[in-house]
């Protein structure tokens, strides 16, 4: 341990989801190496969060709480992901000027592009860089929206838990933060067979698979060019299968342990598994078609290059079968982020890094 080491405070990161909320203890150490001393993942009160605001505060401090004691985590400075669907995100362009005519040009084309309350909203735009359509250079910015009233209800949480707020950030930038990082997908034992991809280049595409969502986030050159949320996720799948299994009322939690047990299967031909695995298809055929329109959005609309490479992350993705399914019907290449390489961050010695997948927004906020 270096002198720097021994100086460098820690902090906790923590990321909301509709399911399961994700708490991390981490310390920046030299060369900005991200370090997770523990991390801890407990239930998220049902219905607590609508429309990205959470609801039930107590019942999120009590949890987070004793997430926090269970695992000991013990800094008392924060940075919190907010929930992903009620925030606009986009990329704009305007025309190339000098950087001091930019910022009064950006905001006049969010105005004019983008009709929301400028009062009621907190509006970041960040930009990317200079790119060339149709033959005349413009600025590439990225901007994101948000309504004040519920970023202020994330400090709150943080002040209720008795914690120093340090940063409130939005899913696609923690994910775009995240993916900055390195990561080495080659030569990963026990891989399925990939497809080849149908371009060689540094756009791809992340899917957060969660239970009520699927977030889209596609970066090119490790820098967020489109992001959507699809307000379908894996939960339906456990209510398909309750309704196909004809299940009684208290057996909701069994339904869900189906499919996490069988996932999507190509084998089964009767039965639990051949029933479960249907509804998981169709579910996730509904999700696919969203996401096809999403991506020719993306392709026609915003100029956007085919990705070459697909991410998968969240819950959704410990789901069997679910990799090999993105590749059949999107004919990429995808990866489960848990099994990736990732240098930059290191794990203590004691922690399950299988559960990686889990963590992405909790870490990327902290990058």
């Amino acid at each position: 341990m270096g002198v720097a080491d021994l100086f460098s405070s820690s902090f906790i990161t923590i990321d909301i989801g509709f399911r399961y909320l994700k708490i991390v203890q981490v310390k920046k150490g030299r060369n900005n190496t991200l370090s997770v001393i523990n991390y801890g993942i407990g239930d998220t009160p049902r219905g607590c969060i609508k429309n990205g605001a959470i609801m039930d505060r107590d019942g999120v401090v009590s949890e987070i709480n004793r997430v926090i004691k269970e695992h000991n985590i013990n800094a008392r400075e924060a940075k919190i992901v907010m929930s992903g669907t009620n925030i606009i995100s986009r990329v704009i362009m305007i025309d190339y000027v000098p950087e001091s005519e930019a910022d009064k040009m950006i905001w006049q084309e969010i105005k004019d592009t983008i009709p929301v309350d400028l009062a009621a909203n907190r509006i970041d735009y960040k930009i990317l860089g200079t790119t060339t359509v149709n033959g005349q250079k413009k600025i590439k910015v990225f901007v994101t929206v948000v309504l004040k009233k519920i970023v202020d209800n994330y400090i709150e949480l943080l002040n209720s838990l008795k914690l120093k707020p340090l940063a409130v950030d939005i899913p696609s930038n923690s994910v775009s933060k995240f993916f900055k990082l390195d990561i080495d997908i080659g030569n990963i034992n026990g891989m399925v067979r990939h497809r080849k991809p149908k371009k060689d280049n540094d756009t791809y595409i992340v899917f957060d698979l969660g239970s009520e969502t699927t977030i889209i986030n596609i970066l090119k050159n490790k820098t967020p060019e489109f992001n959507r949320v699809i307000l379908k996720g894996s939960s339906r799948i456990d209510m398909e299968i309750f309704k196909d299994l004809q299940m009684q009322p208290n057996e909701m939690q069994k339904a869900e342990l189906h499919k996490k047990r069988y996932g999507i299967s190509d084998t089964a031909v009767a039965g639990t598994e051949y029933i479960c695995s249907q509804a998981a298809k169709r579910v996730m055929d509904s999700i696919i078609k969203d996401i096809k329109m999403c991506i020719d959005f993306y392709l026609t609309r915003c100029n956007g290059e085919h990705p070459s490479k697909i991410f998968l992350i969240g819950g959704g993705s410990q789901m069997k079968g679910i990799q090999e399914y993105f590749e059949e019907h999107l004919e990429l290449p995808a990866y489960r982020i848990n099994v990736a390489r990732i240098k930059g961050i290191e794990f203590s010695a004691n922690l399950d890094t299988d559960r990686l997948n889990y963590l992405v927004n909790a870490l990327g906020v902290a990058l």
